[in-house]
């Protein structure tokens, strides 16, 4: 791994040399620096690693190549270390219809804690980024841009599965993962497809879609008297919806799915309000007030319906500094999460982001129970070239 890590570094640093014009190379390093204050007997404690990543495009005529690459190297946990093309893609107009091929990220979703019609990408779960984290896959999509809306069609032969920490890692249930098993007997192999049409009337943003392939979230299951764990990826049809409504100061989400995993129907639904107040304190920061309501019937949930609340607040400055402030807990009062993230410039080559999470249960067989010796705190230095 650190061999072609540093193929990478050369890689990118070529192309930076030959871009021409008609292109151009971005690349970012990130070290990033953890702690886990409530790591059980057995377990790492705190954790560094190092992740670069090469942002290119070149134009050839009337088409576009576009490359992502990432690769992160971890001092301990193996899950961790990647060498991926996020994208890498071309892109050309035809027939009226833009066509990409190759590997190529999107994001689908409005709520700002779950984004549960986020289907296309598989996540990069052992990297602990959120939704930012996601795995390159291949694909051939194609869109049309209308003046009432835009349609989007993803066919996807290949599955990526989910990414998992060691065992001694963080998060973690403590149990190594064993290969996966599918519904679907072609398993990775099985053909996915997605359709969105999305659309904009006055302060109203308005999308469906429609998904047939593989849930990019699996079941796990202890197995092996208790030894083990088992991903199981059932098939999943499904019907999403999202709704946004944009005020001066307010914003109400929508996000829902419904539809057959593993032939058993299922509703999950996502709704929120932000509320924007400027100008708090006689500063130009901003503050934002989140408030959302999650419901998932599916077993991979962590518990049917949980509560949200958050607070965001902008500066305004020329440093750019944000803060995210979010707690969830589950209606039986039983699970929460306490999530923070920080980010600020420090000049023009550098920005630095802080974040941590906080699980409790009173529950030790929950999910969030399995989670509480996972409490991170960590710190990422992003350096841009």
């Amino acid at each position: 791994m650190k061999a072609d890590f540093l193929i990478l570094i050369l890689t990118g640093v070529i192309a930076a040399q030959t871009a021409t014009a008609d292109g151009e190379v971005n690349a970012k390093l990130i070290a990033d620096f953890r702690s886990y204050p409530n790591s059980n007997a057995g377990t790492i404690d705190s954790g560094q690693s190092l992740e670069l990543n090469i942002e290119a495009y070149q134009d050839f005529g009337t088409a576009r190549g576009v490359l992502e690459l990432v690769a992160r190297i971890d001092d301990q946990d193996t899950g961790r270390r990647i060498l991926d093309a996020r994208q890498a893609y071309v892109s050309t107009e035809l027939g009226g219809v833009q066509v990409y091929v190759g590997n190529r990220q999107e994001f689908w979703g409005k709520a700002e804690s779950t984004n549960i019609v986020d289907v296309v990408n598989q996540k990069d779960a052992a990297a602990d980024q959120g939704g930012a984290g996601k795995l390159g896959a291949p694909s051939v999509s194609i869109e049309k841009y209308m003046d009432y809306g835009d349609l989007q069609f993803w066919f996807m032969p290949n599955f990526r599965e989910l990414t998992f920490n060691d065992a001694d890692a963080h998060p973690s249930g403590e149990l190594p993962v064993k290969a996966a098993r599918y519904q679907r007997a072609e398993g990775k192999n099985a053909d996915d497809f997605a359709f969105r049409f999305s659309t904009v009337v006055d302060d109203w943003d308005l999308a469906g879609s429609l998904f047939y392939g593989t849930a990019r979230t699996p079941i796990m299951s202890v197995v092996d008297a208790g030894k083990a764990l088992e991903p199981y990826y059932p098939e999943q049809k499904s019907v999403g919806l999202e709704v946004q409504y944009t005020g001066d100061a307010t914003l109400l989400k929508w996000e829902s799915l419904h539809g057959k995993q593993d032939s058993k129907d299922f509703f999950a639904a996502v709704a929120g309000l932000e509320y924007t107040l400027y100008g708090v304190l006689n500063q130009v920061w901003d503050l934002g007030l989140i408030a959302e309501a999650q419901y998932d019937e599916r077993p991979q949930a962590a518990a049917k319906r949980f509560h949200v609340g958050g607070l965001r607040v902008t500066l305004n400055d020329a440093e750019d500094t944000t803060l995210l402030l979010l707690t969830s807990q589950d209606e039986a009062k039983d699970q929460s999460l306490i999530s923070f993230e920080a980010s600020r410039r420090l000049n023009s080559w550098s920005s630095i982001d802080v974040g941590a999470k906080f699980f409790d249960a009173k529950t030790p067989t929950s999910v969030f129970g399995v989670l509480n010796d996972d409490d991170a705190i960590s710190v990422k230095l992003n350096m841009f070239f």
